[in-house]
């Protein structure tokens, strides 16, 4: 598969592409159908023009399939999509090579009367349960045996556990039960054993009646969500590298898979999108993965009681901001920030002011080389059209980049002490930066200069204003860069949620059930762990105990109560070292929220608390004296965590007057960044269209009414009950909490008249049954109704950390995850959970 012009170079937009089309399932065929087709071709007319290119049988109905790592993944188009747009998300070397062994091409399959798919060949788990009644009846002989699930072994043990594992692993069968946890063991390739036919083998059996497989998971968790009616979740654990979000994706395809019958829906379209956006933004490389997430996310997929989806929810925990700023040996800063100074364009880099990655402070840290260079070209491509499929338009994108330019070129702001010894105080500069960084943003470069020098305090009878040391100086430029990729990653998850969205999500009425699929970041035990590795083990210490109470002290009573004969099992109870962390008054994080509370307490008096309060605590290992770090016996081992910047970490605001300075700039993009609260900045922007929105209604009904009687009433009212029952809820906008500011048309200058658009089309959806020329609402725009519901599931779990707050602090960085922790852990015990255990083949990351 290929996508070039006719010379053999890339294609540029308006160009045709060149596409190559195999016109069976089989994998072993080297006929393709070349096509050469336009960027907004569908797959209704490529199946149409393959077919009359192939002399097939018109009056036949064929399906046209993606296929993605040789068979790895197989995606059904629907009519309506556009092939070449999935190209463009292809690997770089996938786009420019035409071998069908590159491993991603398209296939036009025959599809049946009822809308089934014709596939050619039996599968291959399929056969193997064949194999092994064979070999049950002797007609074949006994293969080295390999047990798929490990609670048959004869004798359990580590040795024997691991060798199981061993055998099935070497003859790529990477799923082994136990019991009804599924354990994945990463290899670092694809295997062809995801498609449709997979998903379809899988459907509706019980668990273990065929080879382990993800897909079994998924169809005995949706099918036990059908039939009991209990929500279900789906929890993945595992260490960093081990395949958790592949797994993730591969349970989301499934589960929709099963809702549509074997077509890709629009939450499996959204996500496909809004995966490689959250990579860009939310993903780096670390010492021991080369992609690793560095937040969490609960994607929680909504199904009516029929068993079809009807719209999904993202929620993140806990984004690692302190890596935008500083990383340890061999790693990376955030994906998007090399993908964009790589692989933006000549006119892109002038609107950006781009500089090389080795010219920015927050990225020549680990002194990197690039030497991926034409991986991140692509990589930058591939998120830019990504984010169209999600529904940014070209002037959202914009904005995004010249925030994420602002950002480093924070990085490059230098302080040094003023020459004359009378001042006191800190020279900035250098002066292009700070210009640079000044039109970037949009804000002015005196006030710009004093919100990077000098602290603001405000007491009971006066305005104090004192300059900064030279590391609180540091420290505060770095609170802006990280406060401002914050509150980017979340306004992006925002957007996300709202392409997920279904309008049946906001009417109570319906009855729905869900399937929450938790892909969070593992245990992480590095050379050097600080306080993201403390908050992130500390999670795991809570799945562990969600794990430990649902397999076996819940299942163990449940025996007991029933009068069954039972051994109790003796597990690790991690109770301990949960309440080492987080009981009231002494645990750890309330030990550090006070310190962090004392204007004059240091990373020392908190780790002398610590060993203070907890010294005989057996989870609680102290060091020598002199060491400044302190170790946590956990479930997985022990783990040394130095204390520098705990209390720094944890108190990681943006102080008020850069929040005043950005709230200030003239780009409202940043100034909706920079809300006090999920919409406080945009509220009477809603108003105002409100007003605009009433006005043409009451216009519309006075044209109505002359038209229809013939007579005009230039004072006529609408009465309240029918302003009520309107689509312009002027007196539930007062009531309710304030929107966001979203301005999503092309020009920032003309934000309302994207708002008035909206209550048109609200009012032509509602009145207008010809679904000919219905008007609906586009993807990238927000109504307020979708705007409230979409803000209202963002803070369930997460709050900003710009909120400004004059009567009290804010809450902590601790206290804020202990709260997002808590509601998911409460999500998950209102469903019924299966279990995902992900191992890593080998600590080199090699296929093998």
């Amino acid at each position: 598969m290929s996508v070039k012009d006719g010379d053999g170079t890339t294609s540029q937009d308006g160009k045709a592409y060149e596409l190559q089309i195999y016109p069976r399932l089989s994998l072993e065929t080297a006929s393709c159908c070349i096509l050469r087709v336009t960027k907004e071709a569908t797959a209704a007319s490529v199946i149409r023009d393959a077919a009359e290119t192939l002399g097939l049988d018109t009056r036949k109905l064929y399906v046209l399939a993606e296929v993605k790592e040789c068979g790895g993944e197989e995606w059904v188009l629907e009519s309506t999509d556009l092939p070449v747009h999935r190209v463009l998300l292809w690997p770089r070397k996938a786009q420019e090579q035409h071998s069908q062994k590159e491993g991603f091409y398209f296939l036009l399959q025959e599809r049946n009367h009822d809308g089934s798919i014709r596939y050619v060949h039996l599968p291959t788990v399929g056969n193997e349960q064949e194999s092994k009644r064979l070999v049950a009846r002797g007609f074949l002989p006994p293969q080295q045996e390999d047990l798929e699930d490990l609670c048959n072994l004869p004798v359990l043990n580590e040795d024997s556990i691991l060798d199981n594992l061993r055998i099935r692993f070497q003859k790529k069968k990477i799923y082994t039960y136990a019991g009804s946890i599924l354990i994945a063991i990463n290899p670092f390739k694809f295997l062809p054993i995801y498609n449709p036919k997979y998903v379809k083998m899988y459907e509706n059996h019980q668990l273990g009646k065929l080879e382990p497989h993800i897909f079994a998971i998924a169809d005995v968790t949706y099918y036990a969500m059908l039939r009991k009616h209990i929500n279900q979740c789906i929890v993945i654990s595992g260490e960093s590298g081990s395949g958790k979000t592949q797994s993730t994706n591969f349970l989301i395809h499934c589960l929709t898979a099963l809702s549509q019958k074997g077509y890709a829906s629009g939450v499996e379209r959204t996500i496909l999108g809004a995966g490689p956006v959250l990579e860009a933004f939310g993903n780096a490389k670390t010492a021991n993965n080369n992609n690793s997430s560095r937040f969490g996310k609960f994607i929680q997929v909504n199904y009516l009681e029929s068993g079809v989806v009807r719209g999904a929810v993202v929620e993140k925990y806990l984004l690692e901001k302190s890596r935008l700023v500083s990383r340890e040996k061999n790693e990376r800063n955030y994906h998007v920030f090399y993908y964009l100074l790589v692989g933006a364009s000549e006119e892109e880099r002038r609107e950006f002011r781009l500089l090389q990655p080795e010219e920015y402070f927050y990225l020549k840290q680990e002194n990197f080389m690039i030497e991926d260079a034409d991986d991140l070209r692509h990589d930058f491509e591939r998120l830019q059209q990504a984010m169209e499929m999600v529904g940014f338009l070209p002037a959202t994108k914009r904005q995004i980049f010249s925030v994420l330019s602002a950002i480093l070129y924070l990085g490059n702001v230098t302080y040094s002490q003023k020459s004359s010894g009378r001042e006191e105080g800190l020279d900035v500069g250098p002066p292009e930066v700070l210009s640079t960084l000044s039109d970037l943003l949009k804000v002015k470069e005196e006030p710009l200069v004093e919100a990077l020098t000098k602290r603001k305090t405000v007491t009971v009878n006066d305005k104090l204003i004192l300059p900064y040391s030279h590391s609180e100086a540091i420290t505060a430029r770095d609170s802006m860069a990280k406060s401002l990729y914050s509150a980017l990653f979340d306004w992006i998850v925002l957007r996300i949620n709202h392409a997920l969205l279904n309008k049946k999500d906001m009417e109570e009425s319906v009855s729905c059930l869900s399937i929450g699929v938790l892909d969070i970041f593992g245990f992480e035990d590095f050379e050097t762990n600080s306080f993201e590795q403390f908050c992130i083990n500390y999670a795991n210490e809570q799945l562990q105990y969600y794990f430990n109470q649902h397999i076996f002290k819940l299942e163990q009573e449940e025996y007991q109560a029933e009068g069954i004969t039972w051994h109790n099992i003796d597990y690790t109870d991690n109770v301990g070292c949960i309440h080492l962390i987080s009981k009231k008054p002494t645990g750890l994080l309330y030990l550090l929220d006070e310190e962090s509370n004392f204007p004059h307490a240091t990373d020392k008096t908190l780790l002398a608390k610590f060993k203070q309060q907890h010294q005989q605590n057996h989870y609680f290992v102290p060091t020598p004296v002199m060491e400044p770090a302190f170790v946590i016996l956990h479930f997985a081992g022990k783990v040394k965590y130095q204390i520098k910047d705990f209390r720094e970490k944890n108190t990681d605001h943006m102080r008020p007057d850069i929040v005043a300075l950005l709230r200030s700039s003239d780009r409202a993009y940043v100034r909706q960044l920079i809300g006090m609260d999920p919409g406080a900045m945009f509220r009477w922007g809603i108003i105002r269209a409100s007003i605009r929105a009433l006005a043409a209604f009451n216009e519309a009904g006075r044209r109505w009414a002359a038209k229809t009687a013939g007579v005009v009433r230039p004072n006529s009212r609408v009465p309240l009950g029918e302003l009520q029952r309107s689509n312009v809820p002027i007196e539930r906008m007062y009531r309710h909490a304030p929107m966001l500011d979203f301005s999503f048309d092309h020009s920032e200058e003309r934000p309302l008249e994207a708002f008035e658009d909206i209550f048109a089309s609200c009012e032509s959806k509602k009145k207008n049954k010809n679904p000919k020329t219905r008007q609906l609402i586009p993807k990238n725009l927000l109504d307020t109704r979708s705007l409230k519901y979409v803000v209202g599931l963002h803070d369930r779990t997460t709050k900003s950390l710009l909120h400004l707050h004059k009567k009290k602090r804010p809450p902590s960085i601790s206290a804020q995850f202990q709260t997002s922790l808590s509601k998911l852990l409460e999500t998950l015990g209102k469903a019924e959970p299966f279990f995902i255990r992900c191992l890593r083949s080998n600590c080199l990351r090699r296929c093998k």
